[in-house]
């Protein structure tokens, strides 16, 4: 049924393309291949779609803002990556807009939305799903948009992300090669991007080693301290289907997770790595403060940062219109809170 105002979304549905591809096209970005732009403005044409053109002004305004939109502008992870991006925006004259989206789906539209309103020329963001709809409101208003930490589900979509499939494998490959079979995964929300990667690394690893799958050790939990400190809470109290002898490792998607761990060390007094050894994931300062340092996974996180806000100028100043998809490798720091508990014949 052809609602009473043809919406961009509408015409996607229409030429069975995503909503992205069609808004580039109306935009006649070249990004878009020409024969699938020219259809989908003559199929823009017969449903007689008619944009904003009020928006369409503002939007060709040159206002030198650019939009960050981050999970948790507390974490140190983060904290790395837009300190690389304001850095390269200070020195271009350009101002940043900072907004923190909390995990929170509601809370990241609702930024998006101040964004336009601000009239923001891009936005480099770090999605709370892989599902590129969020960023609908920005590609319709011709907003530019780089996604990180993230790979979109739409391959028309600039983004910078670090293979957290293999830092996972790195992870959990290091542990299996110092002797421990049951490792337990301190996971992320199960809808994050990179917490979907990193089980999939997890899981792929354990398959290949000849090692079991079993889902209760495996924890979905927001990326907190006290939040990890209540989950291993549970295990050693006995109100979680694990118990705490059920595995000798950990492998945390954060290095904040794995701080949890340690100060559940202190709480619980277990010892790392004489109970359990664990890996952690960013390589933020302060694990090598920990005591003992932490073995962890390093995410190029200045890299990370410069990439996306060079990606993000190349489209404003230089019009570049190429879609790059730039992926980052992990690096494993090896510290010391694994121990080595493998037999060898």
């Amino acid at each position: 049924m052809r609602p009473k105002s043809v919406t961009i979304k509408f015409i996607a549905e229409q030429a069975n393309v995503s909503f992205s591809t069609v808004a580039k096209a109306l935009h006649d970005d070249p990004v878009i291949n020409e024969n699938t732009r020219k259809r989908i403005q003559k199929l823009a044409k017969e449903l007689n779609y008619r944009p904003n053109i009020l928006a369409k002004g503002l939007r060709n305004r040159k206002t030198k803002i650019i939009g960050v939109i981050l999970n948790d502008l507390q974490s140190p992870f983060y904290s790395e990556i837009y300190k690389a991006i304001g850095d390269v925006l200070n020195l271009r004259g350009y101002t940043m807009l900072l907004s923190d989206s909390s995990y929170d789906k509601n809370l990241e539209n609702k930024n998006i939305s101040t964004m336009i309103s601000q009239g923001v020329e891009g936005v480099i963001i770090s999605p709370v799903s892989r599902d590129s709809s969020s960023v609908d409101a920005l590609i319709t208003e011709g907003v530019k948009v780089v996604f990180i930490d993230s790979l979109p589900a739409s391959s028309d979509i600039n983004c910078v992300y670090v293979d957290h499939k293999k830092a996972a494998r790195i992870a959990t490959e290091y542990l299996i090669n110092a002797g421990h079979r049951r490792i337990l995964l301190l996971n992320g929300p199960a809808e994050l991007p990179s917490s979907q990667d990193f089980y999939s690394g997890f899981v792929q690893t354990l398959d290949v080693n000849g090692l079991d799958v079993d889902e209760c050790m495996i924890k979905n939990n927001p990326i907190s301290i006290e939040k990890t400190c209540a989950q291993i809470s549970a295990i050693f109290s006995g109100t979680d289907k694990l118990a705490s002898n059920d595995f000798t490792a950990i492998i945390s998607l954060s290095d904040i997770i794995a701080i949890g761990v340690y100060e559940s060390a202190i709480r619980l007094g277990f010892s790392i790595p004489e109970t359990y050894s664990i890996v952690g994931y960013d390589n933020i300062l302060a694990t090598k403060y920990l005591n003992p340092p932490l073995t962890t996974v390093q995410q190029p996180k200045e890299q990370t940062g410069l990439y996306a806000i060079n990606l993000l100028l190349d489209q404003i100043e230089d019009n570049q219109s190429e879609c790059r998809q730039i992926m980052l490798d992990p690096e494993l720091i090896v510290r010391s809170s694994v121990k080595n508990i493998r037999i060898d014949s």
